[in-house]
């Protein structure tokens, strides 16, 4: 909806978008094309705000799930291109918690990665 607001520092959530933008462009390319294509949806219910953000690369081992957002943990595919630290999504949980929010990951079908960031709604 037009009027959606959610409680979250507006610095914060945006790095925390930028940062998720970034992994997505690094890792979530499409093998067929080479390019990342990413789509970014909001939606209410209840109290909460979810932000989902979806790839169509070739998504994570589902064992490796959980443990992206450890720090200094990169998933395999990430261990090819290795350019970072290993703490972005680490430091996104972390951004995201301290709003009150939760962050979690999951494959999409076919492929894909999604992330989805919870935030309380505003109003």
């Amino acid at each position: 909806p037009h009027n959606l607001q959610a409680v979250a520092d507006e610095v914060e959530l945006g790095r925390v978008i930028s940062n998720l933008l970034e992994n997505a462009r690094r890792y979530g390319k499409s093998a067929a094309t080479g390019l990342t294509r990413v789509n970014i949806t909001a939606q209410t219910s209840a109290h909460h705000v979810h932000l989902r953000l979806r790839d169509f690369g070739p998504g994570v081992p589902q064992d490796q799930l959980t443990a992206l957002t450890k720090p200094f943990v990169r998933g395999d595919a990430a261990r090819t291109e290795a350019k970072g630290a290993g703490l972005g999504l680490a430091i996104v949980e972390k951004a995201v918690a301290r709003m009150g929010g939760t962050f979690g990951l999951s494959n999409a079908q076919p492929s894909g990665l999604v992330a989805l960031i919870t935030l309380v709604q505003a109003g």
